[in-house]
């Protein structure tokens, strides 16, 4: 004989229909607060552009300087070297004052060819 099947008169409670209770943080406020959210990092943001490009071209201007700084350092090593050498070397002074100041030992005939 087969059986009868009861017929279920109670449903699960996954399919049950409840009416949503609507919470202080649902869909809608949610939506709202993440608007405010961005409205006000925006209003922040807006004020600051300028400041930071301001402060890029300023970090520009800092590493032109420090590469001037550098150039010129170098530029000062080597006239250092250059008076050191000019008071230690007679060689060295003698042979820069030979060629522009048309420097000449006695007894010596210069010969200057023009183009």
């Amino acid at each position: 004989m087969p059986r009868k099947r009861k017929a279920l008169t109670e449903r699960a409670p996954e399919f049950s229909v409840e009416p949503t209770r609507r919470e202080l943080f649902g869909k809608p406020t949610l939506c709202v607060f993440w608007l405010f959210v961005v409205a006000v990092c925006t209003a922040l943001l807006i004020p600051a552009l300028p400041q930071y490009r301001l402060l890029k071209e300023i970090e520009a201007e800092l590493a032109d300087a420090k590469m001037n700084e550098e150039t010129l350092r170098q530029e000062r090593h080597k006239l250092e070297a250059e008076a050191e050498a000019l008071k230690q070397n007679p060689r060295y002074l003698e042979a820069r004052a030979r060629d522009p100041l048309r420097y000449q030992v006695e007894g010596e005939t210069v010969i200057q060819m023009e183009d």
